[in-house]
């Protein structure tokens, strides 16, 4: 990666350039991870535990959304 300059604004603040946003799909509620290396700052985007979990059960209640809503109307019917 190329590197860039950015300015430490009031309080602390950088702004991550857009393009390096985008690229590791970092929006607004984004957790960073900060960690010091000697005399380095490493920023490190921290899944949050939805998307970590997201498409784990792909596939397990139907295909299309047809499909999980008939799984769910019979599991209702089943209680």
């Amino acid at each position: 990666m190329k590197q860039k300059s950015v300015t430490v604004l009031n309080k602390g603040y950088i702004i991550i350039p857009a393009n390096i946003r985008k690229e590791m799909n970092i929006k607004p509620g984004t957790k960073i991870l900060l960690n010091r290396e000697k005399n380095k700052i490493i920023l490190q985007p921290v899944p949050s535990f939805t998307q970590k979990l997201s498409g784990l059960t792909a596939g397990s209640f139907g295909n299309d959304a047809k499909q999980v809503e008939e799984y769910i109307d019979k599991e209702r019917k089943d209680r």
